[in-house]
Formats: C-alpha cells, sequence, structure tokens
C-alpha cells in the first residue's frame, strides 16, 4: 500500500517543531519526539506487506536555464491561450512525452498523467500555513498515445495547464471528501504520477547533522511511473526529478532526444 497519509508540508512543519522542541529541553542534545501509534481505518484485508518493485531510479537534473528553455519553448508552441504555461508544467509535460514514447505503447492506449496538487491556497479562505494535516488531490490528464506523441510539447503542457485550472475553478467540499488510497500494485503501465514540488525547502534545515546531501523518497514512492520533484541543491531555480520506471523502459528513456536536448546546456 502506497499513500500519502499527511502531506509534505505538514511532515516539514512537524520536523521543524520537533527540533524546536528539543533545542528548548537541551542546548547539548536533541531530544527525538516519536508519534507512538497511528490509527487509521483500514480493515485488516486491506493490510499487506510492500514488495520491493523492479523498477530503475534515476535522478534527472535541470539547470534553471534548460527550465526556462523548457518553459519558452512550451509557451511558444501553444500561443498562451489561456494564461502561461509554468515552468513545472512544461517540465512535467517534457517527461510525460518522453515516458510514454520509450515505453513504446500503442497509439491508440489512452495514457493518464497525475499529478499531485497541493489545495492550502487554492482554497477560500486559503488554509493558513500551521494547519497539519493532508490537503491535496491529484488532477489527473488523460490522452490518446498517438495523440500525445503526434503534438509538440506545448500541447502536453497546455493539456495539464487546463486540468489545473478547471480543478482549482470546480474546488468544492464534495470533491475534497473524495479520499483515495492508492495500491501501487494495481497502477496502470501507461500512467505518469507526480509528486512532491519544487517549492518544498529541501536543504534549508538541520537538525543537527550539517546540511542535507541529497534528497530521494522513500520506498514506497518507487514505483513504475513515479516522479518525485524536489528542487535543486545548485544553483537557485534548478530542479531533480527522480524517476522510477521499469529497467528497459528507463534504458529507453535515457537515449531519448527530446530529453537528452532539453537536458544539455544549449540547444
Amino acid at each position: 500500500m502506497a499513500t500519502y497519509p499527511i502531506e509534505r508540508n505538514s511532515i516539514y512543519l512537524f520536523q521543524s517543531t520537533r527540533y524546536i522542541s528539543s533545542n528548548l529541553l537541551s542546548t547539548d542534545r536533541v531530544y527525538p519526539l516519536f508519534i507512538t501509534q497511528v490509527r487509521f481505518p483500514l480493515s485488516e484485508h486491506r493490510i499487506e506487506r510492500f514488495k520491493l518493485p523492479a523498477v530503475r531510479e534515476r535522478i534527472f537534473c535541470f539547470s534553471a536555464q534548460a527550465i526556462a528553455r523548457i518553459k519558452a519553448k512550451a509557451n511558444e508552441c501553444w500561443k498562451q491561450q489561456r494564461g502561461e504555461i509554468s515552468s513545472l508544467q512544461a517540465l512535467v509535460g517534457l517527461m510525460w512525452r518522453t515516458i510514454t514514447r520509450a515505453r513504446e505503447l500503442q497509439a491508440d492506449q489512452t495514457t493518464a498523467c497525475k499529478l499531485a496538487a497541493g489545495l492550502r491556497k487554492r482554497l477560500d479562505p486559503p488554509l493558513p500555513r500551521e494547519y497539519f494535516g493532508s490537503c491535496m488531490l491529484p488532477f489527473l490528464t488523460e490522452a490518446k498515445v498517438g495523440e500525445l506523441l503526434g503534438q509538440d510539447l506545448g500541447w502536453a503542457a497546455q493539456a495539464l495547464h487546463e486540468t489545473v485550472l478547471r480543478e482549482t475553478a470546480n474546488m468544492g467540499q464534495q470533491r475534497l471528501m473524495n479520499i483515495q488510497l492508492y495500491d501501487a500494485d494495481v497502477f496502470e503501465t501507461s500512467n505518469v504520477r507526480v509528486a512532491s514540488s519544487p517549492w518544498f525547502e529541501m536543504y534549508g534545515s538541520d537538525f543537527g547533522w550539517g546540511k542535507g546531501l541529497a534528497v530521494l523518497s522513500g520506498s514506497a514512492n518507487k514505483f513504475d511511473g513515479k516522479i518525485s520533484v524536489f528542487p535543486g541543491k545548485g544553483e537557485g531555480g534548478s530542479i531533480d526529478l527522480e524517476v522510477c520506471l521499469l529497467p528497459h523502459v528507463m534504458a529507453a528513456l535515457e537515449l531519448d532526444e527530446e530529453l537528452l536536448d532539453a537536458l544539455r546546456p544549449s540547444y
């Protein structure tokens, strides 16, 4: 079972609070605070042991300059019909296209990109920063493989952009009550799932062990088609994508010309 009981904003708030509380207890020792028991309304037959998936993991590092070029290309292709395509939408559109191409799916097959979207600022009124708990939903964008690969990058990015606009406009209480549990064993192999965010502060906190050297997701987030988005450690504005795919698909992705062009210092 792979699920997000609480979103990462809440985790960072908890970690920061733990660090501050520990320092109040002692100046020379950190006292870790642990949650001893979490009650979760699941029946016993829904609980399964996690099986390590047979996937390859690779981190693709996009510089700020590369992201700016990808964003400009996506907006130029689609002529900004309904607002500007964001950097993240352009980058996710690129990965959706290249992963789908690497999978060699049939043209009439349906593929989907599920983007985990935070709702804190989308609610009216928005939630306070101190809110502790889950507040995110998957935004689903679907397309036929032939259509996704037959169009340009701007088409894919615009499709994601339209989904964000539509879902944000349709936000309501009934939509927020739609709680979903995801079973990693039944994820569609034609889909891409995107989570985390380049705006999370990953390297700024120091819990007594020094600054972080790298950011990696846990094993529950490593399944075919999963993309975890993290801020790059280097220059400001860079983004790292942790991508998990079946081994033969990853091998094909590493040779994809569109992706390689985007990663190069200049086109």
